[in-house]
């Protein structure tokens, strides 16, 4: 298959939300028939057979996606470049083959670009940029960015909208509440209905680049004084809600181990920095990055991590963030009555409502992958862990079905997948646990000395006790 470079030129997509739902069904009714019909056959013609069917099937399947979010564009491509950020559960092939859409989406034709840009600052380009190249160096679901120079000096990256984009994120979030209603229809183990909820509440967000340049200004601030981790600065006199003007920053795909050692940086001491920004962010924080695919993510020499994109931004509270930390320390310790009250209070429901459900669906959920890492001292979960998991998951929720799940984790859960796939390419020492626990100790400390401890805790533990 011969994959579409940013110079080309973008195609139309479809504008009807049946035909959207119908490509988008047809292409994975095939894939999930083609792993039935080697299941079937494999029985006949043995493993290695089955084995080289599924490796040749892995790869047409993901080249039939891919050229179906390619054709369509929109969340289909979104949801493809967050299974790219996960060679931790997804075969090689797909992760070759939806690479491709971290960044290098086809672009709109420069002349389009061109008309938005006017369109959204009420006067020609060249009243505002001394440069603007007319080649993208990044294109994605949404936007595109293509690099200028302001008449003051300044280099600024430009992200502009897509035109209509707008619709087709409508259709497309009605179309996956719709697949997720038809998949509760057919399997009544877990009501995913908080999916297309959360989703339909977050994803029409990124399509206000006001709203994301806030967003990057709040953490950016949070992260002041922190020499490793950089944010673009906004330029605000040129951006509107479409066009967002701000700092161009280079750096090394975050993916790019060869492109790191090559400039001399440690991949290990990059996935570091990684994971104890984002713990700073789960934990102390509270406001965080929730979409950290390897688009998003770029390294400078120091090493110094490199984060754009803020459009999917997830706020957590203080009540949600203790808990968390508390399930934390729960999967440090083995501690698995502990680990089944923090599942309870974050919000998980189960048909059985008792002790015993959730503390196996803790162990099973989270509990047993994160045995296994410390004790293998590896900074992520391989997919044979993740294999086991839900084996195990599947077994305890036949006999006691879920029938809730709390949203928050659902970009919470997302942005902890992705980072375990990123610590799995950058071969990380550093355990995410043991980062967020650090920081834990730390707040705690702190509380004491402040003497608030005592009045805070109390009250966010009275919702593990509830």
């Amino acid at each position: 298959m011969t994959f579409i470079s940013p110079a080309r030129q973008r195609s139309r997509p479809s504008r009807s939300r049946f035909v959207r739902f119908a490509n988008t069904g047809i292409a994975l009714a095939r894939l999930f028939a083609g792993y039935k019909w080697i299941g079937l056959q494999q029985k006949m013609r043995g493993d290695a057979w089955a084995e080289g069917a599924r490796k040749r099937h892995h790869r047409s399947s993901a080249e039939r996606l891919y050229s179906v979010a390619v054709r369509q564009q929109g969340l289909l491509i979104k949801t493809l470049q967050f299974l790219s950020s996960r060679p931790d559960i997804v075969p090689d092939e797909y992760i070759a083959v939806f690479s491709h859409l971290q960044d290098e989406v086809p672009p709109e034709p420069f002349e389009v670009i061109l008309q938005v840009v006017e369109r959204e600052m009420g006067q020609p380009l060249e009243a505002v940029f001394r440069e603007f190249e007319r080649t993208p160096v990044a294109s994605a679901s949404l936007a595109q960015v293509h690099r200028a120079v302001l008449h003051d000096g300044r280099v600024a990256a430009v992200k502009v909208q897509y035109p209509g984009i707008e619709r087709l994120v409508e259709d497309d979030l009605k179309n996956n509440a719709l697949f997720i209603s038809i998949l509760n229809r057919l399997d009544k183990t877990l009501d995913l209905s908080f999916i297309s909820e959360e989703m339909s509440r977050m994803i029409p967000r990124e399509l206000d680049f006001i709203g994301e340049g806030r967003n990057a200004e709040k953490i950016a601030a949070n992260f002041a004084g922190v020499e490793d981790v950089v944010i673009p600065e906004i330029y605000w006199q040129h951006s509107t809600k479409r066009v967002l003007v701000m700092q161009f920053v280079e750096g090394i795909k975050i993916t790019d181990r060869e492109g790191m050692e090559r400039t001399n940086i440690d991949p290990a001491e990059v996935a570091k920095i990684l994971l104890v920004a984002f713990s700073e962010m789960l934990v102390k924080d509270g406001l965080f990055h929730a979409d950290p695919h390897p688009g998003n993510l770029m390294v400078a020499p120091g090493p110094k991590l490199i984060m754009v994109d803020f459009g999917q931004v997830k706020e957590v509270g203080a009540p949600f963030r203790f808990i968390f930390g508390q399930m934390t320390r729960a999967l440090l310790s083995e501690d698995d009555t502990e680990l089944g009250r923090t599942f309870r209070a974050l919000g998980f429901r189960m048909k059985d409502d008792n002790d015993t459900g959730y503390e196996d669906l803790g162990r099973a959920y989270v509990g047993d992958i994160a045995r296994q890492m410390r004790a293998e001292e590896r900074g992520w979960a391989d997919p044979d862990m993740f294999q086991v998991s839900y084996r195990e998951m599947l077994r305890i929720l036949r006999a006691n079905p879920l029938i809730k799940i709390p949203a928050d984790l659902l970009f919470v859960g997302r942005v902890m997948g992705l980072l375990n796939g990123l610590s799995m390419t950058l071969r990380s020492k550093t355990n995410l646990l043991v980062e967020m626990s650090k920081l834990l100790d730390q707040q705690d400390a702190v509380m004491k000395r402040n003497g608030d401890g005592a009045s805070v805790e109390p009250h966010h533990r009275r919702l593990l006790e509830a």
